[in-house]
């Protein structure tokens, strides 16, 4: 049996799943009313591992993607570099505009795309993920740049 695109999919899912769920051992678990700070990266760790054995069984069943596995280093240097970017820029440059510009990648990334249809996307999910995770969660993100001496006012 060789291993196809689904297998190694489902076999990343299962892996990055597992260890996920390793790493968040030592946090306290809680129960759904009161979750402690382990109780979502253990339910998140868990789905992953849900996805990555329903793939598994669905290319052992011969269905799926049943082309030879590539090494397409370019998408993993570009997906690399924009998750790390994120990381990197969001304390400095607010969720806003490290969203916007997380979108910008695709550009270089051999796939024809519309620069018009990049912004529009850049800007929907910019006022989309500043809507629910800053305002609708509530959540400690800064969503404008640090520029020293700014302060802006707390809404809520």
């Amino acid at each position: 049996m060789r291993l196809t695109q689904q297998m190694a999919s489902a076999l990343f899912f299962i892996a990055f799943g597992g260890v996920y769920f390793w790493l968040a051992t030592d946090l306290a678990m809680g129960t759904a009313a009161d979750m402690g700070p382990g109780y979502m990266p253990r339910a998140l760790a868990i789905g992953c591992i849900g996805i990555g054995l329903t793939l598994l069984a669905i290319a052992l069943a011969g269905r799926g993607l049943q082309g030879p596995v590539t090494g397409d280093l370019k998408a993993v240097a570009l997906t690399t570099a924009m998750v790390g970017g994120f990381a990197l820029a969001l304390p400095w440059l607010g969720l806003p505009i490290t969203v916007m510009l997380a979108v910008l990648p695709v550009v270089v990334s051999g796939e024809r795309y519309s620069l018009p249809v990049l912004l529009a996307i850049g800007l929907g999910l910019a006022v989309f993920t500043t809507a629910l995770f800053a305002f609708g969660l509530k959540l400690q993100i800064p969503i404008a740049p640090a520029i020293p001496g700014l302060t802006l006012p707390r809404l809520g």
